[in-house]
């Protein structure tokens, strides 16, 4: 049987630094966000805390030689961290120079452009704009000239021998086809490797978007059409909660069912899967809560999952039998596999039930 290799979205925000002091406040780091969180409703999981790894401080090199222990002991084939590039800033930068400069932990690694606006609704929406996501030319050299750093690491994920990138959301590039090109041909002359460049669902992504791109990776709970109704909650089954807060409730069944369901909406398109999600720690309005998540329910999603990527390897549709999870380290959002306080390792023990722990060194 085919081996199927997690990767897990990390999200390198748990550090103070300048640009959070500026728009935050002195010291934030996501850590802040997680503990001020409270319970919506009566038997809500939050606030959400952190289990054996504490309110780690990534400025530390210790911390990533603990997570891939415990990544690597449960099956998790690498990280992909999330990267932030927007004109001539790189922001959240110092875990990830950490990361490449040490050459520690030996555990693979892929980068995502998170390619968003920076607002104080933390989603990527227009309102209370803090920086702007720029697609110019001093963008696309510095994106180019920190791929050509990443890449030589032995470390980063190749499928076939070619680093694999994501990009968060490309339909919002410009001239898209022009723009990605520039970026191989950039990458090519100066490491003699070809990228292959993947995308993250997102609502707005459309079917001529993909001719640009050589897969697209599944993002649960993102949804596949966006235009199709959501199957939310009894609010009776979450009561008492404040209506003025307009939140919205969805089942874990559900959101499980609609993945496996669309998994084949898009050509060489990668199974997604998450533990949970629940991003109210993040905004004082409007957040998302899915509800019902346990470790056995993330199991059975994950051997359902690993079963459709192999097929998928197998019938051709995509290139490595691989499986991403959101995600590793998503407090705020509710989406982690890291030890929690409550529940001790019991999803990274759940992912490890779902698939095989025999990995090769390469793809």
């Amino acid at each position: 049987m085919t081996d199927v290799k997690p990767i897990a979205f990390y999200l390198p925000q748990f550090y103070p630094n300048a640009i959070n002091d500026i728009n935050w406040g002195q010291g934030f780091s996501e850590w802040r966000s997680v503990v001020k969180a409270k319970p919506l409703f009566d038997g809500h999981f939050q606030p959400r805390l952190p289990g054996a790894l504490g309110f780690y401080d990534l400025r530390s090199q210790e911390v990533f030689e603990e997570q891939a222990d415990l990544a690597r002991a449960a099956g998790v084939f690498g990280f992909c961290f999330y990267y932030y590039r927007m004109g001539s800033r790189r922001l959240l930068e110092r875990p990830l120079h950490s990361y490449l400069d040490g050459g520690r932990p030996d555990f693979p690694f892929m980068f995502c452009w998170a390619n968003e606006s920076w607002t104080r609704a933390w989603d990527g929406k227009s309102d209370d704009l803090l920086l702007e996501q720029l697609y110019d030319d001093v963008t696309k050299q510095g994106l180019i000239a920190d791929l050509v750093e990443a890449t030589k690491d032995p470390r980063y994920i190749r499928i076939k021998e070619k680093p694999f990138v994501l990009i968060y959301q490309v339909e919002r590039i410009p001239d898209r086809k022009l723009w990605l090109e520039e970026l191989r041909q950039a990458v090519w002359s100066r490491t003699g490797q070809e990228l292959t460049i993947g995308c993250v669902f997102s609502p707005g992504l459309r079917l001529e978007m993909l001719r640009d791109v050589d897969s697209v990776v599944q993002f649960p709970p993102h949804r596949l059409p966006r235009n199709l109704p959501r199957k939310l909650i009894d609010v009776e089954t979450v009561s008492p909660f404040d209506t003025s807060r307009e939140d919205y409730f969805e089942s874990y069944d559900a959101i499980v069912e609609a993945a496996l369901t669309r998994v084949d909406g898009f050509e060489r398109m990668y199974p997604g899967v998450t533990p949970d999600w629940d991003n109210s720690p993040r905004r004082s309005k409007n957040a998302h809560v899915v509800v019902g998540s346990t470790p056995a329910k993330f199991a059975a999603w994950v051997r359902r999952a690993s079963d459709v990527s192999r097929e998928k390897f197998q019938s051709g549709s995509i290139d490595a039998p691989l499986l991403f999870v959101n995600a590793w380290n998503e407090w705020a959002e509710g989406a982690v596999l890291e030890p929690t306080e409550s529940l001790g390792t019991a999803y990274l023990s759940a992912l490890t039930q779902g698939i095989s722990l025999q990995a090769p060194s390469k793809l």
